[in-house]
């Protein structure tokens, strides 16, 4: 068993090596782990065409429920009806975000992934975030909303009622990782979350100095994960939350 000392574990998408991802169950066998000292999960959510947020990675429905459709291009209720389809056969039934906080309780930290790419409407996008994180059961949880899209954290830093709400600027590549403590503090985030390959102690040195926490994602090796936690990384993500608590 790995001593994670002042680093937080989160499971990716839920447990997304232990359960299928994304889902109420694997949220839920996540929540069975708190007490082993999971501190909570990272997850993502997509806009509908109707301007719902569904709790999913993919912009399309093929890798999961075998649809080709697009997420932008349908309604909640067809998604929610091919998902019904498609629970009968994997098992991966996709839920709003408005019906998961339920599944969310008891934990201390939350990474929620906002998926954003080249259709995005950003004012649907933000009037949906206002919606399903103000005046809900989820204004409550400790959520992070994070993302790779400068453009949104920017809408969101002008969002009188979503500023409040801590961000967290995502990296994945060198180039963006040279300016990314910069960036983030020009847009108002608390926090950077970083490839874990792009790591080492002095990138991490480098971001607390300027007061801001690294999450590494997404992390699966015993040895890595001990050695970032050597280098006093804040967080780390992981697709099997079970093993590296047991």
């Amino acid at each position: 068993m790995i001593n994670f000392k002042n680093t937080l574990l989160l499971g990716h998408r839920g447990a997304r090596g232990e359960a299928l991802e994304n889902t109420v169950a694997g949220f839920k066998l996540a929540q069975n782990l708190q007490t082993a000292g999971l501190a909570g999960v990272e997850f993502d959510v997509q806009l509908t065409a109707d301007g719902h947020l569904i709790v999913f990675h993919d912009d399309n429905l093929q890798r999961l429920c075998g649809q080709q459709s697009r997420i932008d291009q349908l309604s909640l209720a067809e998604i929610e009806r091919y998902s019904q389809l498609d629970h009968k056969q994997s098992g991966h039934k996709i839920t709003p975000l408005a019906h998961i906080a339920i599944a969310l309780e008891g934990f201390g930290y939350i990474e929620l992934e906002i998926k954003t790419h080249e259709r995005t409407d950003y004012r649907k996008l933000i009037k949906a975030l206002m919606t399903e994180l103000i005046d809900s059961p989820l204004a409550s949880l400790p959520i992070v909303l994070t993302s790779f899209d400068v453009e949104l954290h920017a809408g969101l830093q002008r969002n009188k009622l979503l500023q409040h709400i801590p961000r967290g600027l995502l990296i994945r590549t060198p180039e963006t990782l040279i300016t990314a403590t910069n960036t983030a503090r020009q847009l108002g985030c608390v926090q950077l979350g970083i490839h874990y390959p792009l790591l080492n102690q002095a990138v991490i040195e480098h971001c607390h100095r300027c007061n801001l926490p690294v999450s590494a994602w997404t992390v699966n090796d015993s040895n890595t994960i001990a050695q970032l936690i050597a280098w006093q990384v804040d967080v780390i993500i992981t697709d099997y939350p079970t093993y590296f608590l047991s």
